[in-house]
């Protein structure tokens, strides 16, 4: 572990921005403007409203005016507007994500018989497993993303950070808006929801829907088709009943279904001495009759190709608020999401090898909270927690076409080459049970009206059952297995874990510096991530040699983070800067590991390191010009790693998946142009550094530095009930590389990338009736 002073270190470049902030004090006098004020906004990130400026966190906050005018659609697009978080979107629900420098998944969505680190919350309920995270963000109040652990404020443990994400409430106002985008490739978006009572002051209702489509970007050579395209829709019913004004009953259905075609993976070059090359031998075809120079041609099956899914859920809460100021909270949940992948794997229309990946997920979770009063100098949040997840997983890699003649090595009389027969593969399935109870609990104590101190424990226990059994990829000579996938009878296999967390800090509203109090605060926090399971293709290497009993666990990982911020409103409120440091002290990491025949599996590495920086600004330049600014810096690397693989080093590398630097910067632009219309444009720039996709930092799996820019511009009715918006995402085009798979990493010997969506544009109407 590293013993050093990680608040010491950080404090310096907090410090830097006290003269900044004095500075423009003294400017203040000179530039008061009530009606440039920036308003105040109220977040739950503690489980009660607060002012974002007071809350002793790091968290970046997404309004509804926020969404609706970045055109921020999905769960993915949120990353272009936080610093230190960034996304990689494989399928229609294979998003991994990074906070900090870390991952949350190391080892990709289908991995059953992991937990993610990251807590994706709507409504207060989370969502257990990385496969449910794809959200539709229709209708949304607000999107909160919290880093850090959350767990003494969270139900499910959450050590790498939150996204909480709060959907619009039903009420006795009766309104609505539908939203209409048309675009390029044939986009059609819908947009809707409607609000109002039904039975006035006692049951209000909701409803939202929502529908995309859209033509692929990628070309098939092979057929002509398009690839990564979208189809899906769903929506939401929400009623609210409030029987008196102490008791709020919310219930909530929803639905997604998808039936997607992902992106292939395009062929970029062939060892002479792997399974494909043997492959392209038989077919009478090279590596050049596949490649390509355009980054979106490539060669498929697309019958092996697609993406669905089937979500739904349905959750109440009931909250009660008692004479003396306590507040009661009940929140209960049943959420089923059904995910299905396919995926060509060789970049070729050869069939050579292919995937299919399903996971059944049924989950049930119980919270009950208590909320003290918020006008008392003792405040707490006190909850329990109880999470029952049943995963059901199938994968099958195999081979269409089959492999024929591949050396053995060995020489006569010893069989010189075997065969993969068309159609054989590895068959892997099974299920994992996980059940887990918490008791969790956040207190603050206000020493004077001026500082205050805050600490947060939890207790958690978790239970997991795994079920599984792999069917090997035979070959023509008896026992001999293609990568050695073996035969792995079925076992069963059980973890049982405890752990607790907690946090400790201060907070300080700080006078004089500003003509506003500016708010600081230092915390220490600990969590832990549960361990689990390698639900993934198995070699006989991997599960230590013996199938009858094979080793397929991980053991969880500890975090210890420590963090100091600094939150302030200057210029009488037209400007809003905050800022965080944090150090993040890892034992045990989990992360992914890939051996010489592409084989990868999770493990607990050694230690680990995340420390950086993170600024968001907020400026009111004019009445009509808004300017946003975040800036995120993290160092995240492993300390000993010496046998992250076979004669490989990776100490001191960058966790995979991390970007040293991230940056966003957007422009809001409004005026009156005509009678009752008024100009809207604005454009979004974000940008994140290079990463490496394996812990080797292998230079033929680096992806290269993002710079991506947004634009909008469109009218809006004085009353603001009609808008017409042009827009445009990745307006120059850039072209981002989401993956890069090398020779070394693949169990093919082959090199494949994918490329982020190319520039999108379109053209959307609103209207809107309150």
């Amino acid at each position: 572990m590293n013993t050093s002073n990680p608040t010491r270190k950080a404090l310096p470049g907090l410090l830097l921005m006290l003269p900044l902030a004095s500075a423009l004090a003294q400017e203040q006098a000179d530039t008061k403007d009530e009606g440039l004020a920036i308003e105040q906004i109220t977040v739950t990130a503690q489980k009660r409203g607060e002012n974002l400026q007071e809350v002793p966190l790091a968290v970046s906050v997404l309004t509804n005016k926020d969404l609706e005018r970045g055109n921020i659609q999905t769960f993915q697009d949120i990353q272009y507007s936080v610093p230190n978080l960034t996304m990689a979107t494989y399928s229609p629900f294979a998003t991994t994500v990074n906070m900090r420098g870390v991952p949350s998944n190391p080892n990709g969505v289908f991995n059953s018989g992991t937990s993610p680190g990251l807590g994706i919350y709507v409504d207060g309920v989370v969502y257990g497993r990385a496969t449910g995270f794809n959200q539709e963000l229709s209708n949304i109040e607000r999107v909160e993303v919290l880093r850090g652990p959350q767990g003494t404020l969270f139900g499910q443990n959450t050590s790498l950070g939150v996204v909480n994400i709060t959907t619009r409430k039903p009420s006795d106002l009766l309104e609505g808006k539908l939203k209409l985008d048309l675009g390029n490739d044939d986009l059609r978006r819908v947009n809707g929801y409607v609000s109002g009572p039904l039975v006035e002051n006692l049951l209000a209702a909701s409803l939202t829907g929502f529908s995309v489509k859209r033509d692929g970007f990628q070309t098939n050579l092979a057929d002509g088709s398009k690839l990564q395209d979208e189809d899906r829709y769903g929506g939401r019913a929400q009623f609210r009943l409030t029987p008196s004004d102490k008791l709020t009953i919310d219930i909530s259905a929803d639905r997604l279904k998808e039936d997607s075609t992902p992106p292939g993976n395009r062929l970029i070059a062939v060892s002479p001495y792997g399974l494909a090359a043997v492959a392209f031998y038989n077919a009478g075809a090279t590596a050049s009759d596949f490649t390509t120079s355009d980054k979106r041609d490539l060669y498929a099956n697309s019958n092996r190709l697609f993406g669905k899914r089937d979500n739904w859920g349905l959750d109440a809460t009931l909250s009660y608020l008692f004479d003396n100021g306590y507040q009661f909270k009940s929140i209960t949940a049943r959420k089923q999401y059904d995910s299905t992948a396919g995926t060509d794997l060789d970049g070729t229309s050869l069939d050579i090898y292919y995937s299919v990946e399903q996971e059944n997920d049924d989950q049930f979770t119980q919270e009950f909270q208590l909320i003290s009063p918020a006008d008392k100098a003792l405040r707490y949040v006190a909850g329990l927690f109880y999470l029952n997840n049943d995963s059901d997983n199938d994968q099958f890699f195999g081979t269409g076409t089959g492999i024929y003649g591949i050396p053995t090595g060995l020489s006569a009389p010893y069989p010189t080459s075997f065969n993969a027969d068309a159609g054989n593969g590895v068959t892997l399935g099974g299920d994992v049970k996980t059940q887990s109870a918490a008791a969790f609990g956040n207190l603050t104590y206000d020493f004077t009206d001026r500082y205050s101190g805050f600490v947060g424990l939890r207790y958690s226990e978790v239970e997991k059952k795994m079920a599984f059994f792999q069917q090997g990829f035979a070959t023509s000579l008896p026992g001999l297995y293609l990568n050695n996938y073996v035969d792995i009878p079925e076992t069963h296999q059980k973890q049982n874990d405890n752990f607790v967390s907690w946090t400790t800090g201060l907070n300080a509203s700080i006078s004089g510096l500003t003509e506003l109090p500016m708010h600081g605060y230092a915390k220490v926090s600990r969590g832990y991530k549960e361990g689990g399971y390698n639900f993934r293709p198995q070699s006989l290497e991997a599960i230590g040699g013996d199938a009858s009993h094979p080793d397929m666990s991980f053991g969880k990982e500890t975090v210890t983070s420590y963090e100091i911020g600094l939150k302030s409103d200057l210029l009488g409120r037209r400007m809003r800067l905050n800022l965080a440091a944090f150090y993040l002290d890892y034992e045990d990491i989990q992360t992914r590991v890939v051996d010489d025949n592409g084989v990868n599996r999770v493990v607990n590495g050694p230690a680990a390191t995340s420390k950086g920086l993170e600024a968001e600004l907020t400026f009111r330049a004019t009445e009509g010009l808004s300017i946003k600014a975040s800036g995120g810096y993290a160092d995240a690397t492993f300390d000993s790693f010496h046998n992250c693989a076979s004669n490989s080093d990776c100490t001191g590398n960058q966790l995979p998946g991390a970007s040293k630097w991230t940056a966003t910067l957007g422009l809001s632009y409004t005026r009156t142009v005509l009678k009752d219309w008024d100009l809207l444009a604005g454009a979004d720039y974000s940008y994140h550094s290079r990463m490496y996709q394996d812990a080797r930092n292998l230079e033929a799996t680096r992806l290269n530095a993002s710079n991506r820019v947004d634009a909008r511009l469109g009218l809006v009715s004085a009353s603001g009930n009609l808008e017409v918006m042009l827009w445009a995402k990745n307006l120059f085009n850039q072209d981002d590389q989401a993956y890069l798979q090398d020779v070394a990493t693949s169990d093919l010997s082959i090199s494949t990338d994918l490329y982020a969506p190319p520039r999108t544009f379109g053209v959307s109407f609103t209207y809107s009736y309150y």
